[in-house]
């Protein structure tokens, strides 16, 4: 029974209010114990027509998981749902029931049927404690389908998944047979040249499958196998793209030059205009980073360029904002200002206006500069919204600085 659905309840994710994080979490989740998840649904939350959809939907066999809908308003509908669908009736759990209402007294707050039902679930099955929150969760198994219900809220929802579901799927014996898998990360590669390179060296192997997933220029690609011969292929792999190698593990860029810079006792500053201090925010993002990021500036007008990184106004006349010469000067600028070992520059024309015929938009100029001399300016033109070119403006600054830091080794 390796067979797993996930469905996702609310009005918010049909109406595109939200973004579904929680049916990404729990897939990505499931795969790694060994599930295949065969489909994801949303439904509304409107009683008869989830109903009537899940009555549907439901497999004769498997895992399911539902999250959503499982509070005291109006629109939490997954309790009777569910037991609808399986002809259960609800039943509560008293010692859930008190636990409810002693929280409501000591809020001050009225305790109604509605509350009550927050510790409901389906005759036969048991009760999820939330240890991050209010609402329960449950457990119900309906011949060869096994349900839980999780809340709707990311952080509640895999504190249960974690807490709750783990150590059930464990007792029932439903995880399937542990199966090897790893995640390698690229930089500075096409995905189409990446997935050719990989399916060729994986044509030597049996039973590996991959899947590449690329995303502002940085490039996953999972491996999995169920035989062995995973880490070997994983070798091949790494010997063959070695220059363009940048980890493995679910583990992002800035993670991986934070660890460097740490490792080789360096601080970085740096000097952000189209950006607009995104790559600042991608550096502190990772804990610890006071190690070794002094601080950067966002110079968004010229005369900031000027007067807090030292950018000669000679250049900006000449060469322009946007220019591998502004880009260096910017870079070699915060790192005197901050006395950093290393320093990274950007700007750019990040869109959707201001581009030109010899500076279209999602022209970007980075330069690298360090303590001992380098600099590297690089000028790209990046396709996309403007989201896009900020985020692959900021990894492409991170991915040089770190092959400037691998370089050294």
């Amino acid at each position: 029974m390796s067979q797993a659905q996930i469905i996702t309840i609310g009005h918010e994710l049909l109406r595109g209010e939200i973004v579904d994080t929680n049916a990404a979490y729990l897939a990505h989740e499931l795969r790694k114990l060994g599930f295949t998840v065969s489909s994801i649904h949303t439904l509304p939350d409107d009683k008869t027509t989830a109903s009537n959809l899940l009555e549907r939907l439901l497999p004769e066999q498997g895992i399911i998981m539902c999250t959503g809908g499982l509070g005291g308003t109006r629109d939490d509908i997954t309790r009777q749902m569910i037991s609808a669908v399986l002809r259960r009736r609800l039943v509560v759990d008293e010692a859930g029931e008190e636990h409810l209402r002693r929280w409501y007294v000591s809020k001050g707050r009225r305790f109604d049927e509605t509350d009550r039902m927050q510790a409901a679930f389906p005759e036969g099955g048991m009760l999820l404690p939330n240890e991050a929150g209010l609402a329960f969760g449950f457990y119900v198994r309906d011949g060869q389908r096994h349900i839980f219900a999780l809340p709707g809220v990311p952080g509640e929802m895999k504190s249960m998944f974690t807490r709750s579901v783990l150590p059930q799927l464990d007792k029932t014996d439903l995880v399937p047979k542990a199966q090897s898998y790893e995640v390698l990360n690229f930089i500075d590669i096409s995905e189409y040249t990446l997935d050719r390179i990989v399916d060729e060296i994986i044509g030597n192997y049996t039973g590996i499958e991959y899947g590449t997933r690329s995303s502002d220029g940085l490039i996953r690609v999972r491996l999995e196998s169920v035989e062995e011969g995973l880490e070997d292929c994983l070798v091949a792999i790494e010997n063959r793209l070695g220059e363009n190698v940048l980890c493995r593990g679910e583990r992002n860029l800035e993670d991986v030059v934070g660890e460097l810079l740490r490792e080789k006792g360096r601080t970085l500053s740096v000097a952000e205009s189209c950006s607009g201090g995104l790559l600042s925010k991608l550096i502190t993002d990772v804990p610890g980073s006071s190690d070794y990021f002094m601080g950067g500036v966002v110079s968004y007008g010229n005369e900031i360029k000027k007067t807090m990184l030292g950018v000669e106004g000679k250049t900006l006349a000449k060469y322009g904002a946007v220019s591998e010469n502004t880009a260096r000067e910017m870079a070699v600028g915060v790192m005197k200002r901050f006395c950093s070992d290393t320093a990274l520059g950007i700007t750019g024309i990040a869109g959707p206006g201001g581009g030109s015929p010899n500076k279209p938009v999602g022209t970007v100029c980075i330069c690298l500069a360090a303590r001992d001399g380098t600099v590297q300016v690089e000028t790209n033109r990046y396709l996309g919204d403007r989201k896009t070119v900020r985020m692959r403006s900021a990894n492409k600054a991170l991915s040089m600085l770190f092959r400037y830091l691998k370089g050294e080794q």
